[in-house]
């Protein structure tokens, strides 16, 4: 049995290769230089013990990787909410892994690295733990970019603006703030930085103020 099943992805062509020996990600690059960072992201973050799929194979600008399977932070989100309740232990590990995420890229770049690309679906959750996965445009930056887009993106997901999703902003920004030994104020400009900007991409209106 062979059999391909297409991932929403918005500059690759990625699929889940389902065969009788058991299921792998094969995510198809346009850009060589893309592929070339994923590739070295992942090998620096697998060195340093994170949570990241293991490389099964890499060649022609392909990448053959662990499935660790469907289910996103942005799914465990949408269940809280649904379920008007809120563990706390995950925004802990989701921050855990980001930390360990800066730590790796900076001591191997001898720089300040960020994901850039970043949002609730490139974050895998597997036997409780959280993986981090996409790291094709990692660049150097500041955490707080990081922190402001997360921020952002809670606020936005539909439907946007709750009043749970503004409490997990709320609660979301305090343990990055501490966590990661960043400014609230610097997150809060970032995020509102990205809201302004996603206005104009989405049919929502960004009303401004926040805490």
């Amino acid at each position: 049995m062979h059999k391909e099943i297409k991932l929403p992805s918005k500059r690759n062509n990625v699929f889940r290769i389902v065969e009788d020996e058991g299921t792998y990600i094969l995510k198809k690059f346009e850009s060589q230089e893309n592929y070339t960072r994923e590739k070295e992201v992942l090998g620096i973050l697998k060195k340093a013990g994170l949570n990241v799929p293991s490389i099964i194979k890499a060649e022609d600008n392909h990448l053959y990787l662990e499935d660790l399977g469907q289910v996103t932070f942005l799914d465990w989100y949408e269940k809280e909410e649904k379920n008007n309740s809120l563990d706390y232990s995950m925004i802990y590990k989701l921050c855990a892994w980001l930390k360990d995420f800066y730590s790796a890229v900076f001591e191997f770049y001898e720089k300040q690295f960020i994901l850039y690309d970043v949002n609730f679906r490139n974050f895998i959750l597997k036997d409780n733990k959280v993986y981090g996965i996409d790291f094709e445009q990692v660049r150097s930056g500041h955490i707080n970019e990081d922190a402001g887009k997360l921020a952002a993106f809670a606020l936005t997901y539909d439907p946007p603006m709750t009043g749970w999703k503004n409490n997990f902003r709320n609660i979301f920004i305090e343990i990055f703030a501490e966590k990661l030994n960043i400014e609230r104020e610097r997150i809060i400009e970032e995020e509102v930085k990205e809201l302004k900007a996603m206005e104009k991409r989405r049919s929502f209106k960004y009303k401004g103020g926040g805490e």
